[in-house]
């Protein structure tokens, strides 16, 4: 179950639409300490939500965005 709903920071949101935009690799930070790595393709609003779709190399999967806290862009081979 979802807590109430908290919006991203604007900063954070912008940088996760650029991202999207420029199809970079990224790493994100989750609220549970751990992390998703893959291409952001798509950032949208959906049931009160924010949302990305990311792509991993096992397929891509869908994030609410208020379990992201931190992003970067992922320099790894």
């Amino acid at each position: 179950m979802h807590s109430a709903y908290e919006p991203l920071s604007c900063a954070l949101h912008s940088a996760l639409e650029l991202a999207a935009m420029q199809r970079r690799p990224m790493r994100l930070h989750m609220a549970d300490g751990t992390w998703q790595a893959g291409i952001i393709l798509d950032v949208w609003t959906a049931q009160g939500r924010e949302w990305l779709r990311l792509r991993r190399s096992d397929g891509d999967i869908e994030i609410d965005l208020t379990y992201i806290q931190q992003v970067q862009e992922n320099t790894a081979p």
